[in-house]
């Protein structure tokens, strides 16, 4: 049988074609011809017919592939020397409405829709009983507790730093990004069914670092020579999140279930990746790395595998101490790693000076010594006893944005909002270290290892390159706290009394008792 639509439809599409033509000439006039402006029409519509149509965890993975693989537009991707064909979704997703549309009530990007837009359509949902998205896995109450506890701290903080006489056009760049942490928290857990959506998530950001290690390779190698140019980076600093992550995925999923397949996609992905985190040139993401691996190692119990590498690094030892001995001062390229690693401790500067990050840590301790409880609230500068280079003419505003993002909460909120905001990153690795030990399957282990590893490389991202302000590394920290909350359910890490009967589970019933068995007697044995 075959479908033919009637005259009404057909009209109903006429009619929709016709007035997605008119919106469409009227976004290019408005927009003086540009593609961005001019397509934002058909996409908003194609974004709401997904939204409509399809479960809301399609829209969910295409958000976290399109955040994390565009051009990440408010750090400058590529030095703002080439923009990469991703360059015009960057700027559509990340760019302020009112400067794309010139409607000056439109003062939030595209982003920011898209994630409230999420949570809407799935309380809507939920409240009409819908079957389009199915059943999802609720995540722990503490988890859920102290995400809004996140929330409501920073808003504390805004609210703190406006009465001390803060400016208010200044504290909403601080904090906008961790305040919409939790609500991409909420966006996930009503997009996601619970852990059998853990590999779609990590082929996703495997995917995504492919593509940024694709422009980034592409940058440095056609348009960086042909140019003529002299960068620090190839894509941009919240990259190496991404590039950590994807790699993690790899190992973890090799030392979960050690199989050819696994370690022959894994060693091509790393390689790939590798390429482009190389050419990205960032210590950092050595740092977080080697961090997150190091977290995951520790976790991890004491399998054979650990115990043959526990050995290998315990018997080289004395070559590692060696190398690093005469490599300190050296430089060769041979011992480039050791550089790298002393750059990390002492910093980039000239003999005799403080690195400009030690200066400014000292200024972040100054400020948060003034209020240790509470803070200067947002709104305020940190304080300069100790005089920086003076940046203002690139960066006008770098008092209100330290790159130590770790020591800027301490400066703005004290200890308690730096408590408040961050808590749920303790429950995560909580619940990811509950989950692990009563994982059966494998990729729910691996995906606990890469939770704690995730965790371990945003701490290095926030205390090193301002990663609280990033939706980079935002969206991965809270999927992965997600994933946590979810798996911690599933497994029986927290307690869940409709587990059995949602996942169709068997409680385990005890044994009968046994019979007593007769006992028999001989009769010449008891004469």
């Amino acid at each position: 049988m075959t479908f033919a639509p009637s005259r009404a439809a057909w009209l109903q599409y006429i009619v929709m074609v016709a007035g997605l033509g008119a919106v469409t000439l009227g976004a290019a006039a408005v927009g003086n011809g540009d593609p961005i402006v001019t397509l934002a029409p058909t996409l908003a519509l194609t974004v709401a017919w997904v939204i409509w149509k399809l479960p809301l965890r399609y829209l969910a993975l295409t958000v976290l592939y399109l955040v994390l693989a565009v051009d990440y537009t408010p750090e400058r991707p590529q030095s703002m020397f080439w923009p990469s064909p991703l360059f015009p979704l960057g700027k559509l997703l990340f760019t302020q409405m009112h400067e794309l549309v010139g409607i000056g009530a439109l003062r939030f990007p595209l982003i920011d829709g898209l994630i409230i837009g999420s949570i809407g359509i799935g309380i809507w949902r939920r409240a009409k009983k819908s079957t389009i998205d199915p059943p999802v896995v609720p995540i722990p109450r503490p988890l859920a507790v102290v995400l809004a506890i996140s929330f409501f701290s920073i808003m504390w903080m805004e609210v703190w730093g406006i009465i001390r006489g803060g400016d208010i056009k200044n504290s909403l760049w601080q904090w906008h990004q961790a305040a919409v942490l939790p609500l991409v928290a909420m966006m996930y857990h009503y997009s996601l069914r619970g852990p059998e959506d853990w590999p779609v998530v990590a082929r996703t950001i495997i995917l995504a670092a492919l593509t940024k290690s694709a422009v980034s390779t592409y940058f440095a190698l056609v348009v960086i020579p042909a140019q003529g140019l002299e960068v620090e980076y190839t894509t941009c600093h919240s990259d190496s999140m991404t590039f950590i992550c994807a790699i993690t995925i790899c190992i973890a999923r090799w030392l979960e279930k050690p199989r050819s397949g696994h370690a022959i996609r894994g060693i091509l992905i790393i390689i790939l990746v590798g390429i482009g985190m190389f050419f990205n040139d960032r210590r950092l993401a050595y740092v977080s790395l080697v961090g997150g691996l190091a977290a995951a190692y520790f976790f991890n119990p004491w399998t054979p595998l650990k115990k043959f590498i526990t050995r290998g690094l315990i018997a080289c030892s004395p070559l590692l101490i060696v190398y690093f001995l005469v490599g300190w001062n050296s430089s060769s390229g041979v011992f480039k790693p050791v550089a790298t690693f002393r750059s990390i401790i002492e910093g980039q500067h000239a003999e005799g000076e403080l690195d400009y990050r030690d200066i400014e840590n000292l200024n972040l301790i100054a400020t948060w010594n003034t209020n240790p409880l509470l803070g200067t609230g947002y709104g305020h500068e940190f304080l300069e006893p100790y005089p920086l280079p003076n940046i203002a003419f690139v960066f006008p505003t770098y008092r209100f944005h330290p790159h130590n993002s770790l020591l800027g909460l301490l400066a703005f909120g004290g200890w308690l909002g730096f408590t408040g905001v961050w808590m749920y990153l303790v429950v995560t690795v909580y619940l990811a270290a509950r989950s692990y030990h009563r994982a059966y399957a494998a990729e729910h282990r691996t995906a606990c290892l890469v939770i704690v590893g995730v965790v371990a490389s945003y701490l290095n991202q926030v205390f090193g390159d301002m990663g609280i302000i990033s939706y980079i590394c935002t969206f991965q920290v809270a999927v992965m706290s997600v994933i946590a909350g979810k798996l911690s359910m599933v497994t029986g890490a927290w307690p869940w009394p409709q587990r059995e009967k949602v996942l169709g589970l068997k409680r385990a019933e005890p044994p009968p008792p046994e019979e007593p068995r007769p006992v028999t007697v001989d009769a010449g044995q008891v004469a």
